[in-house]
């Protein structure tokens, strides 16, 4: 029997918040659709007696987190974070990546997922291997260099466009971002590096660190794989 996509998404929020999260944690908390549902699996488990602490990846997330009640702190509070939950918008298996910043939150989500002991990612199915393009934070008067830039290392780029305003979209830290398109086979560890090597580019959503992904399948059924 295949599922809604959006009642798989609240499965493994749920199985998330359920499985990972302990009393006095540190917790990080991503962007995204998948991770609102986690957010409210959270709270449900704060009434219940749980004890954390969150540190947000974006404005939206904080303010989620602010309306249900659960505990958030600035990131320069903090210096050690026990987990991080995300989602993510491609999981690349083959090249053992992930693709994230859809939202425009890939920064401060590469910052705390990168600082936390542990990272969770939380997808759907429809996520493994999905063509995505590579997001990236620009500082607005390097664009036109950064442009060129990656033209020639072989991404074509272009603006973001923004539902309800001319581009270009801006980050919640004021940079400029920007989307990618390279052949999958390109996306790897080593063009993460190559491409916060180009002055002008403040971070992109390539994720290479080791994680932990939980698959919610159409079929209902939860799978776990380490990349």
């Amino acid at each position: 029997m295949i599922i809604e996509k959006e009642k798989i998404k609240e499965k493994i929020g749920r199985y998330a918040a359920i499985n990972f999260i302990e009393d006095d944690m540190i917790v990080g908390v991503g962007s995204g659709t998948t991770v609102r549902y986690f957010i409210e699996a959270l709270a449900n488990r704060i009434k219940e007696g749980l004890k954390i602490t969150c540190v947000a990846t974006s404005l939206d997330t904080s303010l989620r987190l602010k309306q249900r009640r659960i505990p958030v702190i600035p990131l320069n509070y903090v210096d050690e974070i026990d987990i991080a939950i995300d989602g993510a918008d491609s999981v690349l298996t083959q090249t053992r990546v992930l693709i994230k910043g859809g939202g425009g939150a890939h920064f401060l989500e590469k910052i705390v997922d990168y600082a936390a002991k542990r990272l969770i990612i939380i997808v759907d199915e429809t996520k493994l291997n999905k063509t995505f393009p590579v997001p990236a934070d620009v500082y607005p008067p390097a664009l036109n260099i950064v442009m060129r830039k990656i033209k020639e290392i072989g991404g074509t780029p272009k603006l973001r466009e923004v539902k309800g305003k001319l581009p270009p979209c801006i980050s919640d830290t004021g940079n400029i971002v920007i989307d990618i398109d390279f052949p999958m086979e390109m996306i790897t560890e080593k063009l993460e590096k190559e491409l916060n090597a180009i002055p002008g580019i403040i971070e992109n959503g390539i994720f290479s660190r080791s994680c932990r992904i939980i698959v919610g399948k159409l079929t209902g059924e939860i799978e776990e794989i380490n990349l």
